[in-house]
């Protein structure tokens, strides 16, 4: 398994991202945040982790409605 494939270290990743998008700033993979894939990757995996809702508010991005959790699924 590569560090990468770890789930600490995408939440970690998305965090950052989110973080660097905060108040219309961008990231290292960007050049405006309404058309960077890696913050719309992001917000997508971001709300499936515990407390990436929570980053989600502190940064004050809306937190998708309808987000799937990846703990407590049903099979």
């Amino acid at each position: 398994m590569n560090e990468s494939d770890r789930p600490v270290d995408r939440f970690d990743s998305a965090r950052r991202t989110a973080q660097q998008h905060a108040d219309g700033r961008t990231c290292f993979s960007c050049t405006d945040s309404t058309t960077c894939t890696q913050y719309a990757w992001a917000l997508d995996k971001l709300p499936r982790h515990p407390g990436g809702r929570d980053v989600l508010r502190k940064l004050k991005i809306p937190v998708p409605v309808e987000a799937p959790s990846e703990e407590g699924q049903q099979r």
